[in-house]
């Protein structure tokens, strides 16, 4: 990942001085990107940000999802090892979807570490950097004098030290340094890195604290189910609207038309109700017809059939090339095998959902996926990715399945829809809406 340095005016974009605080981050205005023919936000902007309190207290964004992994423990950490702060002294915060600020907001593959890695070094040794900067400006001596040590800068000549805090708001006054020139740490001076170290919400987990994304709730706030076709692709043609819509609790029930794109959203049937059990029941008692379409001519058995025929066929692509394997079969036991496996259900511990809030053409999103992104709630909304708010919740595991993020699509359009029927004056004034998935 590159980054570049940044200017004193940029800098000043987003740092806060404020009670003596500090918040640091690496931002790049989106102009500097001009030149380059792809469209935001494509090419995201790298951003970590540090808030420095009085009392010397660090608060670390985390960018990326969590999962399960541990990524919003791990990478505050390596903030906090570069920045030479105590582990006792670091709060973290979840950060917001933001394409202006941050790069590789998802979580797939293990990636989250090596693609950040050194840009959250750099965001913490930028930050001690520039405390030392600000010290050695206080105290009249060279920065080369000063050292630092748990969130104290240090003038071993003088015998003086300042606290992190009572130097954050001069050190947010300074040029941030040359990100790329910035000194790292030698890896045998870490003490944060390579540590274990609790998960920062593993208190909250195993006392039961709201905190995943089925957690969520607001007084007033609706709950959506969706049914879809047996046969993934399938269109609802029509269902006993009217008998479901009779049902206690339930406030809404529409065919939501969709499209064939699999990743994109699907026809599917809502029922919105006062409570989950209430929308629930009433699913119970839905009755649809649907045109199940192409896909219901696929099988197992036409798979299994298919991956045969390939496989007797020249590879369509190879990963790696390491000697001549045709060499070596003709001196070796060549021992062949087909192996296949079924499909089934890929389910997280914690239930597909999501909530959102539509209202005055903005959209409000709280979701636990692992690849969230503004256009999966913008475009079945019909607003700009700019309309939408979009909050990263904790998930209760992800291990794939949440890279499909058709909860956020589904939510979005039925809030919308909701949205329209409140507003043609057929609802009372309820805003939020919960869409837990129940797939059959």
């Amino acid at each position: 990942m590159k980054t570049r340095s940044i200017s004193r005016r940029a800098f000043l974009q987003v740092t806060a001085v404020g009670g003596g605080g500090m918040l640091l981050g690496l931002y790049f205005k989106p102009a500097a990107f001009a030149q380059n023919q792809q469209a935001a936000p494509v090419i995201p902007i790298p951003s970590s940000f540090i808030r420095i309190a009085p009392d010397g207290i660090v608060t670390i964004i985390a960018k990326n999802p969590e999962i399960g992994q541990g990524v919003k423990t791990s990478l505050p950490m390596v903030i906090a090892d570069e920045l030479d702060v105590d582990w006792k002294n670091v709060r973290i915060e979840q950060a917001d979807l933001d394409n202006t600020k941050y790069s590789n907001q998802s979580a797939g593959g293990s990636t989250a570490t090596p693609s950040s890695w050194n840009p959250m070094r750099q965001v913490g040794a930028a930050a001690r950097q520039m405390l030392i900067a600000a010290a050695a400006q206080t105290w009249g001596v060279p920065e080369s004098e000063c050292t630092t040590s748990s969130g104290n800068v240090l003038h071993q000549k003088s015998k003086r030290s300042l606290g992190y805090g009572a130097l954050a708001a001069r050190a947010a006054t300074l040029t941030p340094p040359d990100l790329q020139k910035v000194k790292l740490k030698d890896p045998k001076d870490y003490k944060i890195i390579g540590t274990p170290r609790a998960g920062v919400d593993n208190f909250a987990i195993v006392t039961g604290k709201p905190i995943y994304g089925m957690d969520f709730t607001v007084p007033g706030m609706l709950w959506a189910v969706f049914d879809k076709c047996p046969v993934v692709g399938g269109e609802a043609v029509s269902a006993n609207l009217d008998a479901i819509k009779a049902s206690p609790g339930v406030r809404h029930a529409f065919v939501v038309n969709g499209g064939t794109d699999l990743s994109g959203l699907l026809s599917g049937v809502a029922i919105v109700a006062d409570r989950w059990w209430q929308a629930k029941s009433a699913r119970e008692k839905l009755e649809v017809k649907w045109a199940e379409g192409a896909t219901a001519a696929q099988s197992s058995e036409g798979f299994a059939r298919q991956a045969e025929a390939l496989s007797k066929e020249k590879p369509m692509r190879s990963l790696r090339g390491d000697g001549d394997v045709e060499a070596a079969f003709k001196n070796a036991k060549v021992v062949e095998a087909a192996y296949a496996y079924p499909f089934i259900a890929h389910a997280p511990m914690e239930p597909q959902n999501c909530t959102a809030h539509f209202k005055d053409g903005k959209l409000e999103i709280w979701s636990p996926s692992q690849i969230p992104g503004f256009q999966n709630a913008a475009v079945p909304a019909g607003i700009q990715n700019t309309d939408v708010t979009f909050h990263l919740v904790r998930a209760g595991g992800g291990f794939g399945r949440r890279l499909a993020s058709e909860y956020d699509i589904e939510v979005s359009k039925i809030a919308r829809l909701v949205s329209d029927e409140r507003l043609a004056g057929t609802e009372h004034q309820r805003h939020f809406l919960r869409h837990a998935v129940d797939h059959r």
